[in-house]
């Protein structure tokens, strides 16, 4: 079987495995840049009963277009169109999860960006997690292209590439360059949004020294970084 429809099925259930969904919320997303083709969960299944059946390819054209080439009698997931525009716009990015996971999707109805507090938020990030941009409808139609420029907007103010975004009023994307690191984006900003939600709880003005930012970032994610085994 297609390795990338596999890595999809398996991105959809860890939706499932970390508890990261309800229901039929969220979908994740691979891409084959050879092909052009990206493989979606099916619209309304749960992620804990995805098999290959219910993976939907599409190939994308770069006005963002798309022709359904994989399990051509299924719907894509809704959000087949979010997905495309981001993989169009930012090459490295070859996986995405998009869920509505319980604090990231508060912090987002909230309209808050969880600031770097403590040091578990450094190890993994050494920034706010961004939220996108306010926006309105005029029409359906707009949407799409609208929650798209949303995102755009706030990442190009980023200076480092984020791990990935809360969209305001809505829920969460989290992404990377393969699906592991995708996944553990996404487990890893729920986790640190549900550190931040209750630490507000008890002390709203927690300040992390930026020393201290600066040396749990980069012992983990640095050039000299010192987490983890030694390759021999």
């Amino acid at each position: 079987m297609n390795k990338k429809i596999i890595e999809t099925v398996n991105l959809n259930k860890s939706l499932f495995i970390n508890k990261l969904s309800v229901l039929n919320f969220g979908n994740g997303s691979v891409i084959d840049r050879k092909k052009n083709i990206i493989y979606i969960k099916a619209s309304g299944i749960t992620p804990e009963k995805v098999s290959s059946k219910n993976i939907v390819g599409v190939k994308f054209e770069k006005n963002n277009s798309y022709k359904i080439v994989f399990n051509k009698d299924l719907n894509p997931s809704v959000d087949i169109n979010m997905h495309i525009r981001i993989y169009n716009q930012y090459k490295k990015i070859n996986s995405i999860i998009h869920n509505h996971s319980c604090f990231a999707t508060i912090l987002s109805q909230i309209k808050v960006e969880p600031k770097c507090i403590g040091t578990t938020h450094a190890d993994f990030f050494n920034k706010s997690l961004p939220l996108s941009e306010a926006f309105k409808l005029k029409n359906n139609k707009e949407y799409d292209d609208k929650i798209f420029l949303s995102i755009k907007k706030r990442l190009d103010k980023e200076k480092h590439f984020p791990p990935g975004i809360l969209l305001r009023s809505h829920g969460v994307l989290s992404w990377g360059e393969n699906i592991k690191t995708t996944i553990e984006n996404s487990v890893a900003i729920e986790f640190i949004c549900k550190l931040y939600y209750y630490s507000h709880l008890i002390n709203k003005k927690i300040i992390l020294d930026n020393s201290l930012i600066k040396f749990h970032y980069e012992r983990k994610n640095g050039k000299n970084k010192r987490y983890g085994q030694y390759q021999k």
